[in-house]
Formats: structure tokens, sequence, C-alpha cells
């Protein structure tokens, strides 16, 4: 269930973290390293094993896995997950000293146009952008480096940047530069685009309605309270207790697993990330368990808010704060309440 890695590495001649703060480090490396699946794990699995199975029939043209969800649903690890599990496309060495790359992973830069989207891949190949070029060289270039490398599969994430781009052609343009790498006779590569819900306007946007054909979509779920409490409450006690070493407080909030849920509007990556947080205030405090005042702490930083009123672990009506999510994930500002008391800090 869950991948610790170790964070100790540090380059040559840089001191070294002192004993409490390397502790820290190693026990927040320990928690943000453990995975945990949800309902979308299995679902991403199956459409990934479709694309690998059509991988091996190098005459099949490509198609193209569409993995769409709101800001903070936790997509990309997912996604990273999943890829992992993907035996027959992992890299390998061709013999001739060359790392080939079946599966290559990019982000997409914001407001990048293809042409930029083109210029990443290539530099995430380890091409030097001035060796690059710009225009109809670029395209060629990615079509021959791909094949190159051995690339079957290119998942990009963030790829609304894509359809946000200020010179963009509009989607119908989009859609038709990936059609045409699916399409590619010589080299097919099959694609995982990775972002928010609006990217499937790629395949509505295309004329010829050859994308909805060669499209597999997946909307990435959010838990429900009535489903998911359990669950995200042994998350809790998880990383709180075997991965950090500390123990929860007995002056938990009051419907405690509610309020995270709520605060973290559902999203199962803001719902970790507010974990997180509240396990590093402990930690930080000198504390040896999480108690209201680290989860309060936690939900102040994830909305960057001072003050208690429009706290949901902190206000009894904490029903009524509901806060917008950034695109970024982060959450937004909730119309302030009429109170004079203060957070800590």
């Amino acid at each position: 269930m869950d991948e610790l890695s170790s964070g100790g590495g540090r380059s040559h001649g840089r001191k070294a973290l002192d004993s409490n703060n390397q502790r820290i480090f190693d026990l927040m490396a320990s928690v943000r390293s453990t995975y945990f699946k949800t309902k979308n794990d299995d679902e991403l699995l199956v459409k990934l094993r479709r694309l690998e199975r059509g991988i091996q029939d190098e005459r099949a043209p490509g198609h193209a896995l569409i993995i769409m969800g709101e800001s903070g649903t936790g997509k990309s690890a997912i996604v990273e997950k999943a890829l992992k599990s993907l035996d027959t496309l992992q890299n390998y060495d061709d013999g001739y000293g060359n790392l080939m790359r079946p599966i290559l992973h990019v982000i997409a830069p914001p407001g990048c146009t293809m042409t930029d989207l083109a210029v990443e891949i290539l530099e995430r190949l380890g091409y030097e952008s001035t060796v690059i070029g710009r225009g109809a060289s670029v395209y060629n270039k990615l079509r021959r480096s791909l094949q190159n490398y051995g690339v079957r599969l290119l998942v990009i994430d963030e790829f609304q940047h894509v359809l946000e781009a200020p010179k963009i052609k509009g989607p119908a343009f989009v859609a038709n530069s990936m059609k045409n790498m699916l399409q590619d006779k010589s080299w097919p590569v099959h694609l995982a685009l990775v972002g928010l819900p609006e990217i499937e306007a790629v395949i509505e946007r295309d004329p010829a309605e050859q994308m909805e054909r060669r499209t597999d979509p997946l909307v990435v779920a959010n838990p429900t309270f009535e489903e998911d409490a359990a669950y995200v409450e042994w998350i809790v006690n998880t990383l709180v207790e075997d991965r950090a070493g500390l123990r929860m407080s007995s002056d938990q909030p009051h419907e405690f697993i509610e309020r995270l849920m709520h605060g973290a509007r559902s999203r199962f990556g803001i719902i970790m990330q507010i974990i997180y947080y509240a396990i590093e205030d402990a930690l930080e405090m000198g504390q040896d368990e999480v108690c209201t005042e680290n989860w309060i702490e936690a939900y102040a930083r994830m909305a960057k808010s001072k003050g208690t009123d429009d706290n949901v672990f902190a206000e009894p009506a904490w029903r009524n704060i509901i806060r917008p999510v950034n695109r970024d994930g982060s959450l937004g500002p909730v119309a302030p309440v009429k109170s004079s008391k203060k957070g800590r800090r």
C-alpha cells in the first residue's frame, strides 16, 4: 500500500539539517510517501491496461485516455502510481547504451501553445532548447524523436494549459494535432491527457468526430462522507500514528471527519494536504500528539487565512464556511463572518 523514500541525500558541501529539523524531514517523508488507493485507482488502471494492449498491436492506430477532474482531486498522484504498474512500458536499455522511454510523462506549462508543448516534450527527452528550433521543424523533430526514444504512450498533465494559451488557434486545432499523433502510420503514439474538466473540449471540437471514437474518458470522482468517512478516518490514524509516530489527542473537533471533508470540499488531494499540514505543525511544535489546534493551523495554512471565524475546525457554524477551490488546488477566500477572534499566528 505504501512506498517509503529517504530524503537524506544532499549536495556535496551543503550543511546538514540540525537533528530536530532532520527528524521532522524524515517523518514527513514517511508520511507523504504513503499511498492510499481510492475508487479511481482501479478504474484508471483498467483503462491504462487497454492502452497497453493496444500498444502491443503495432499496426493499430493510437488511442487517447482523457483523465478529467476538478482541482485538488489528486489526479496527478493516481496517474503517476498507475503508470508504474504498466510493466511492458517501463524504461529499458536498447542494448547499445541508449535509454528507451516507452512512457513519457510531461507537464504542460501555463499558457503553452502546441509548439511550446512540442518544445517541452523535446526538452524532456534531453534536447537543448538552442537546437530545437521553431515552427514546422519542431513538429518534424518531435515525430522523429518520439520514435527514436521508443515513446509509445505520451502522458500530458495539466493539459488545460494548452487550451488556455493566449495565441491558441482553438480547440479544433489542438484536436487535429493530437489526432495526427494517434494516426501516424510510421509511429502511432497513444495519449493520456490529464487536466481539468474543460479538456474534454479536445474531443468535442474535432470536426471529423474521429477523436471521440478513439478516446476513452475517465472522470475522477470525489469521496463522499456517506461512503468514505470511515476510510478517511483510517487514513488519518495511519498517518498520524504509524507514519509520524504521534497520537490523536482526545480533544478532536466535534464531527472531525465531516469537518475535514467539508473543509477540503471533498477533494481527496486537499484532504491529504490538510492531514500533512496538521502532522507537520504538531512536529514543529514539539508535540507527541495531533490536537485541535493543529487542525486549525493546517486549515488556516491551506486557506491562507489567519482568523478562526472562517476556519472549519474552529467555528461552531462550520457548515456555513464554503470556500471555492482555485485552479491550482488551493482554497480560495470566503465571505468574512463578523468576529473578533484571531488565530494563533
